[in-house]
């Protein structure tokens, strides 16, 4: 394997920076759109360049990040609907 193979190998491996992982976590849906479940932007543009390279496991952390995120968001407005009401 020559420098740039293996370079390339470990980009498909590595998994998201911490700024990449917050980004899904806290703007897991498109708060401004009609189909509010749908990506935002960013994400969807940021999904769109891991398939174009392959970086399999940022799809899936990424993914994860979107479902912890709106666990996360949902046990915010049940605690907050709770305590408040």
């Amino acid at each position: 394997m020559n420098l740039e193979e293996d370079n390339i190998e470990k980009r498909k491996h590595a998994p998201l920076s911490n700024s990449e992982a917050a980004s899904f976590f806290f703007i897991p849906i498109g708060f401004a759109k009609i189909s509010k479940w749908e990506n935002t932007d960013f994400n969807v543009s940021e999904m769109a360049r891991f398939k174009k390279f392959g970086f399999e496991r940022k799809i899936k952390q990424a993914s994860e990040m979107r479902l912890y995120g709106m666990i996360f968001y949902i046990s915010i407005t049940i605690l907050l609907t709770y305590f408040l009401g």
